[in-house]
């Protein structure tokens, strides 16, 4: 991280209260005062994009996010984040490269798995998502999330029993309407 001097690091200190506690428009103002001083410090740009995010002021946001990956490119915080605004607000398009991202610095983040799981399957690529799935689980053999996608992408597939028997193990139910049936 880029050496700061003593008074802005009360500054950032005083603006992460603010954001803390919710009051993100003092917080921002603050952390835009830091950024006047220090362009491309990456916890300024980072805590900008989470007060704009509270604020559902998406667009503000994915660019704080995006300086702030251009500055630090490996930045696993601000990678989830990203991914996490985007598959949030339902860009599952957008979330999925950024996922993968992730998990190419660090594999074993289970939550991410799990939330690459749904984009896939959301984004209807039943090929992937069952690739992705089956080795996700063997990785994660036990994790309920996991085996909810896979099973209801293998009902996607025409693989019913394979499908039915993943969300027999997981907290999936499988509700049957007049037409067709929806998996919840």
């Amino acid at each position: 991280m880029q050496k700061i001097d003593k008074e802005t690091e009360k500054k950032f200190l005083e603006a992460e209260k603010y954001r803390a506690n919710k009051d993100f428009e003092k917080a921002i103002s603050i952390f835009q005062d830091i950024l006047d001083q220090y362009p491309k410090l990456p916890p300024a740009l980072h805590n900008i994009a989470i007060c704009f995010t509270e604020q559902k002021k998406f667009l503000e946001a994915e660019k704080a996010y995006l300086k702030c990956l251009n500055t630090e490119p490996v930045s696993i915080l601000s990678i989830n984040n990203l991914a996490k605004l985007y598959y949030n607000t339902g860009q599952f398009n957008k979330a999925l490269p950024i996922l993968k991202k992730s998990l190419l610095i660090k594999d074993d983040q289970e939550t991410v798995v799990e939330v690459t799981a749904q984009c896939l399957f959301e984004l209807n690529l039943t090929k992937q998502t069952d690739i992705f799935c089956s080795q996700a689980l063997k990785k994660f053999p036990q994790n309920k999330y996991l085996k909810t996608f896979y099973g209801k992408n293998l009902l996607r597939l025409n693989r019913h029993s394979e499908g039915l028997k993943y969300l027999n193990e997981s907290s999936g139910m499988i509700e049957f309407g007049e037409k067709d049936f929806k998996i919840v």
